[in-house]
């Protein structure tokens, strides 16, 4: 359950990029990403960019087909995202050295180690979707400013659009200041519910010429907040993947098993992305399975990392499913019996033993 996303790939796309959607594909991505022994990944068993795009279009990215199917081809071309045969997912690129410090940087090029943006609830709300580019620009680039350890706004932003190589002209792609001194104050006035605009009380304390004041703006932006940044993430995970989340609890509580409630949100991740429900059925019952093992009978080790185990349990599946697929025509079964006759097969291989798969899966994350 990705929560955060890299610095790194938010300033390839604020500054290199002119897609209207963007900023949300790529956040949506992030949001359904997984982290296993952090790697970012997006396990869905398919290289098809439509498969993909179908994981997040309506849900988190109100857009046309052909839009979304823009902006990914231009992450891939940026090279943020790509797929890795291996181990059957999409990888957000680089995306562990968010959390690497600079000191450990061996090359040049490892002192991109830029940090990291905690994702908002807001970024998926639709009136940051209707925003314009440029609008969006600025509110990713304040998270940014809130979330930097270096930064002096963590309670609230103050610029000065006359101050050479102004971040806020950069993010706005423009060096007219007065375009800019525009378009922040129609952010603030159109958006006064997001906003608390205290630019007046700011000015009055400054004493430099009046023509000046007017390029200098403070504002507090509540949306911003992080406090419960956790939470809402779990929230916005539960609510977008409800029906995994009903049946994921009702096959803990039927096996008297009891998960933090962090744990089942990475246990919702892990098969949220998987089209076919059978298939999540059966990756969720051998993982409840295994911690009945460990808390009931207490005849198994305790998972290491539950994204990385459930990786592994999906790869295992999903190779099942594909061995099941290739011992039997499909040509004549309905769509909706698919799911019956895969079960029906797997009582019929009781013999084979799937823990052989997910361990040697498990080698890979």
């Amino acid at each position: 359950m990705a929560t955060k996303m890299y610095n790194s790939h938010l300033s390839t796309i604020l500054y290199s990029c002119n897609e209207y959607y963007i900023l949300d594909t790529y956040m949506a991505l992030v949001h359904i990403s997984s982290e296993v022994n952090s790697k970012y990944i997006i396990q869905n068993y398919s290289d098809s960019k439509a498969d993909l795009i179908s994981l997040i279009r309506n849900r988190y990215v109100k857009a046309s087909y052909k839009t979304v199917f823009n902006c990914l081809n231009t992450l891939i071309e940026k090279k943020i995202i790509s797929y890795d045969n291996t181990i059957g997912a999409w990888t957000l690129n680089d995306m562990e050295n968010m959390t690497k410090s600079a000191d450990n940087a061996i090359t040049l090029q490892d002192n991109a180690f830029t940090g990291y943006t905690k994702i908002r609830s807001f970024f998926f709300t639709d009136e940051f979707s209707n925003m314009k580019a440029r609008e969006k620009r600025l509110i990713v680039y304040m998270a940014q400013l809130s979330d930097s350890k270096a930064s002096e706004f963590h309670n609230g932003f103050s610029m000065n659009l006359l101050k050479h190589n102004s971040g806020w002209l950069k993010v706005l792609k423009t060096k007219c200041r007065y375009y800019a001194k525009y378009t922040i104050e129609k952010l603030l006035n159109k958006y006064s519910d997001l906003f608390k605009d205290t630019s007046e009380d700011f000015r009055q304390r400054d004493y430099s010429p009046d023509r000046n004041k007017k390029f200098k703006f403070s504002f507090y932006c509540p949306s911003l907040d992080t406090r419960k940044l956790e939470e809402d993430t779990i929230e916005l995970v539960k609510l977008a993947n409800i029906k995994e989340y009903n049946m994921i609890m009702d096959k803990l509580k039927f096996a008297e098993v009891t998960l933090s409630k962090k744990l089942v949100m990475h246990f919702v991740r892990a098969i949220s992305n998987i089209k076919e429900w059978f298939i999540k059925e059966r990756v969720v019952q051998l993982i409840v399975n295994k911690y009945r093992a460990i808390q009931v009978y207490h005849s198994r080790e305790n998972i290491k990392s539950l994204p990385a185990y459930a990786a592994a349990v999906v790869k295992a599946v999903v190779k099942e499913y594909r061995q099941f697929k290739s011992s039997i025509s499909l040509e004549n079964v309905k769509k909706y019996e698919v799911g019956e006759y895969f079960m029906e097969y797997i009582d019929n291989n009781v013999n084979e033993d799937i823990s052989y798969d997910i361990e040697k899966s498990l080698s890979l994350f």
